[in-house]
């Protein structure tokens, strides 16, 4: 099951609005415990604002409140509760005493603001507050008082409404905006070093990604990375000095191995024989070219693919003949001229023969193909390859059939030969559903005609 990564920017700033709305919350407290004791009182705003939401225009057009039981039970409860109410055309509604003090303010609350009186001592009388509203008959201007209370949690949730909103909607908004930007100006540097990771070539040594550009806590994650890329580029070493050391040392018994059967009388033991040493001798050549392969760059000089093709296939063809096949070159008679490392080159016609050899199905023709473009290859006769397996067969120690004979190194060095000429190798189908392994390189030298050349032909090597 896969787990969806999360966002860091995200955390971050959720995580930031979350300590935010903390002190915020510790904000109100210390303000309702600043605010608020035991000897002070105050009137909740609830009490204005209900007044209000029940007011309306009678039959008369004069201000007065609808039949609301709970502010009759208000009413009926607060005996000393007093109150003024005036709109902006005049109207007023009144109820109970108001305190000589506020008589003058009650006649002129029109031309005041929000606003509210603590009152100190008992028995608090002296609380009030001024309260404004819009109604739909106009602005509403409440003075009241005579119902003071000391309880704090009224004063919190005032503070928490008044603040809350006013402060933290900002504040949250802001986070999630900046922080993001900040997050991404200060991640640029790792963005750099994830392009570098990602351009890294596992075959080439040495490669390590730059630290300096990146926040300092992200550093250790890129000091333990080229740590690993170190420890990987010992483990190559370690590999390659084995494959080198293994194939020297298998080279002399081989070699005498190989003398040793030749002195065997003529037949079909001793054919078997050489062709099974040939290919032991193949498996040495091929772990020493794993071992040299990429590590020194080959010096690409002109040279003629057609007499290169012409020498391996005379070299090979001993062992074609001897596995049933007839071994053919078709190419021009002028040069074909390519840049390249001839002893490489050599090397990927050495395989690709060989391959055909072994998957040809033991009869049938293999024909090393050049063209004038510089292009070259192999096909045989034999049964082909499945489209799906066209790519797969590249790999290291693949091998399409698993009863097959060979270690699957071939092909595989084949490919890498031809990348480190800056060309590709392809497998398509011959016209008889066999196999084609086409090479093309990046650098062919210009053709320059030879007068009197004659048009290319096909000529054997193997059994006539």
């Amino acid at each position: 099951m896969s787990v969806k990564n999360k966002s860091l920017t995200l955390q971050l700033a959720w995580r930031l609005i979350a300590l935010q709305a903390a002190i915020m919350l510790g904000l109100i407290i210390f303000l309702t415990y600043t605010l608020y004791s035991g000897s002070v009182s105050y009137i909740t705003e609830s009490i204005p604002r209900m007044m209000v939401n029940d007011l309306h225009l009678d039959a008369s057009g004069k201000l007065a409140f609808r039949d609301d039981a709970k502010l009759q039970s208000l009413l009926q409860t607060s005996p000393g509760l007093w109150f003024v109410i005036e709109d902006e055309k005049g109207r007023r509604l009144s109820h109970g005493e108001v305190p000589e003090v506020y008589r003058s303010l009650a006649l002129s609350i029109p031309q005041l603001q929000n606003g509210e009186i603590h009152a100190s001592s008992p028995p608090y009388a002296l609380a009030m507050r001024i309260y404004i509203e819009d109604t739909p008959f106009g602005r509403v201007h409440v003075i009241c008082g005579g119902i003071p209370t000391t309880n704090a949690w009224p004063l919190f949730g005032v503070l928490a409404d008044y603040l809350g909103w006013r402060m933290m909607l900002p504040l949250a908004l802001v986070t999630l905006i900046v922080v993001p930007w900040l997050i991404r100006r200060a991640m640029r540097g790792v963005a750099d070093v994830a392009e570098q990771a990602q351009a890294i070539n596992i075959e080439e040594r040495g490669a390590r990604l730059a630290d300096h550009a990146i926040p300092r806590e992200l550093q250790p994650l890129v000091q333990a990375f080229n740590a690993a890329l170190e420890r990987l580029n010992e483990g190559y070493d370690i590999r390659d000095r084995f494959l080198a050391g293994a194939a020297h040392e298998l080279r002399t018994p081989i070699a005498i191995l190989r003398a040793r059967i030749e002195t065997l009388e003529l037949g079909a033991l001793r054919t078997r024989l050489l062709v099974d040493v040939a290919r032991l001798s193949n498996l040495a050549e091929q772990l020493l070219d794993l071992q040299r392969l990429g590590k020194h760059a080959s010096e690409l000089n002109p040279l003629d693919i057609v007499t290169l093709s012409s020498e391996v296939a005379a070299d090979v063809a001993p062992l074609a003949v001897d596995a049933g096949y007839e071994l053919a070159l078709d190419a021009p008679d002028s040069p074909v001229m390519v840049m390249g490392d001839a002893q490489s080159l050599s090397r990927v016609l050495t395989n690709l023969i060989q391959n055909a050899i072994t998957h040809g199905g033991g009869c049938g023709v293999i024909t090393v193909n050049v063209h004038m473009d510089g292009t070259f290859g192999v096909s045989d006769q034999g049964p082909g390859i499945p489209e799906n397996e066209r790519d797969r067969i590249f790999e290291p120690f693949y091998r399409l059939h698993p009863s097959s004979e060979g270690a699957g190194l071939g092909l595989h060095l084949v490919q890498e030969i031809v990348a480190l000429h800056g060309g590709r190798i392809e497998v398509v189908e011959g016209e008889g559903g066999d196999a084609w392994f086409r090479v093309q390189l990046l650098t062919v030298v210009p053709r320059v005609d030879v007068p009197g050349a004659q048009p290319s032909q096909s000529y054997g090597l193997g059994q006539a």
